[in-house]
């Protein structure tokens, strides 16, 4: 009687290679508007962050045996869209993005209006500030921000205390010019 075998050499590959499409898909399936949401917040312009996004996506799924052995797969493709949508926008030669200008900075009373003040404040920021921002409200801790941007724990907590300080700004300001604060 002859040893069976499990699989020939290319059907094991090919095996492999589906398993790797299907995580790929799964990971897309769940992370995708998590990743375009975070890429809106730091630029306000859906193409360019679309096209950020898809650039990081093209890395991904040629590294993405390799990512998917990540601890946070999330991460790694969050900061490489980041570094991408950094790259897209140094090429438009430091073109200014257009700033979000509600009518008035006020209280927030609904989600939409909070998503708005938040849009806001995030389009007074730099780039970075923006980016430990809107991590920071979608609840990553100091050392996550940290690792999915590439910076130091501190620089993530000096950068905080600077949005809080550009927030609180804002709202004083908009408290000057007679808008409720």
């Amino acid at each position: 009687m002859m040893p069976a075998q499990a699989f020939p050499p290319d059907d094991e590959n090919e095996r492999r290679r589906a398993e790797l499409q299907d995580s790929l898909a799964r990971f897309l399936e769940e992370n995708y508007s998590k990743i375009l949401s975070f890429l809106l917040r730091q630029c306000f312009d859906p193409h360019l962050a679309q096209d950020a996004l898809h650039e990081a996506l093209i890395v991904t799924m040629d590294k993405w045996e390799a990512v998917s052995a990540c601890d946070k797969p999330l991460y790694w493709v969050r900061r490489t869209a980041w570094h991408k949508l950094l790259s897209l926008h140094e090429r438009q030669n430091g073109r200014s993005l257009v700033p979000l200008e509600p009518d008035e900075v006020a209280e927030p009373t609904s989600a939409y209006e909070a998503e708005m003040v938040l849009r806001y404040t995030l389009s007074q920021l730099p780039f970075r500030q923006r980016a430990v921002l809107a991590l920071m409200v979608e609840g990553d801790t100091d050392e996550q921000i940290a690792m999915q941007l590439g910076l130091a724990v501190t620089t993530v907590c000096t950068y905080k205390s600077e949005v809080r300080r550009k927030y609180r700004e804002l709202f004083r300001s908009g408290a000057d010019e007679g808008t409720p604060a």
